[in-house]
This record gives C-alpha cells, sequence and structure tokens, in this order.
C-alpha cells in the first residue's frame, strides 16, 4: 500500500472512530444529534438500539444506517454497530480537505480496543480517490490498517488520482 493510499484509509478509519465525538476541531464542541424511526434503551444493560434510518450526526460528521446498536458501561460509550444496505459515513477530517464518504455493510467501532471496522461491499472515497474491498479495520492504538478483498479474486482495489501539478510550473526539459 502505498503511502498516499494509506493516508487515505488512516483518514476513512480515523473518521469512523471518531464519528461519534470528533470531526473537524471545530465539531468536538458541537452537540450530537440521533434521529430514528424508533429506539429502546435498556438502563440495565446500558445497550440502546435506534432502528428505521437511523441518522447520527455532528457538526461536520454524518453516519447513517438501518440499525445502530450503541453500547455505554459506567456512562462511558464503549462500542457502537451500525447496519445498513449500505451503512454509510460522511465525514470532512479538515476544511481544506475533501469529504471523506463511505459506505459499507456494517460500520463497527470498539473503545476498547481501539478499532473501526467496515465490513461487507466497502467503498471508500475522498475526492476521486477510491478504495473498495470486503473489509477495512483501522487499529488506532499501533495505526495499522488491514484490508481484504472480496469477490472471485479476493483482491482489495485502489484507484489513486496523481496530484494535481502547479499550473504555474513547466516540467524541465531532458
Amino acid at each position: 500500500m502505498n503511502r498516499r493510499s494509506a493516508r487515505l484509509a488512516v483518514a476513512v478509519a480515523s473518521a469512523l472512530a471518531a464519528s461519534l465525538a470528533v470531526a473537524l476541531p471545530e465539531d468536538r464542541n458541537q452537540p450530537i444529534h440521533l434521529e430514528a424511526g424508533r429506539g429502546q434503551l435498556d438502563q440495565k444493560t446500558g445497550i440502546s438500539v435506534y432502528e428505521g434510518n437511523v441518522t447520527i450526526s455532528q457538526g461536520s460528521m454524518r453516519l447513517t444506517a438501518d440499525t445502530a446498536t450503541i453500547y455505554v458501561k459506567d456512562s462511558s460509550f464503549q462500542r457502537m454497530d451500525a447496519t445498513g444496505n449500505p451503512a454509510g459515513l460522511r465525514y470532512k477530517s479538515a476544511a481544506d480537505k475533501p469529504e471523506i464518504q463511505g459506505t459499507s455493510k456494517r460500520i463497527e467501532y470498539d473503545v476498547a480496543s481501539g478499532r473501526v471496522i467496515m465490513t461487507g461491499a466497502v467503498r471508500v472515497m475522498q475526492g476521486q480517490d477510491v478504495f473498495n474491498g470486503d473489509r477495512l479495520e483501522y487499529d488506532l492504538k499501533d495505526d495499522v490498517i488491514r484490508a481484504k478483498g472480496a469477490g472471485e479474486n479476493g483482491r482489495i482495489q485502489f484507484t489513486i488520482q496523481p496530484k494535481a501539478q502547479n499550473a504555474g510550473s513547466t516540467p524541465k526539459k531532458p
């Protein structure tokens, strides 16, 4: 994986990991909004299940899913599982960078292990750069990305656009 594709994967995974807490730096102070067709909170177990066109947003971050399950223990966020056909994430990591858009059948975030996992028909775009595969896992603690392919050939696919050249510069002649 080259540096640019690794940066894309890191940005996507970072976005997922931060999806319920942080987007753009100024988003940290924004409230978290959750909308769903229905929901259930079990205060004994700390498990909340939201179904029906679930939308979770905070500032520039927006997570959509058919179902989102949030696990809380001792008033602390532990884990989130979002599923959909597809589940989606839109996120702007910095004001000067293109928005990251990702979809997959499942998005999991585990705070304790520091892992974000997207599985099932994963597609992530940032600008014109695109990643396709069956599984993308980002280990936040060790800063390690693992990607796995799907389909007959079981391969991942990256399309990375070349960096734009400075309009005022001209190439040197050999």
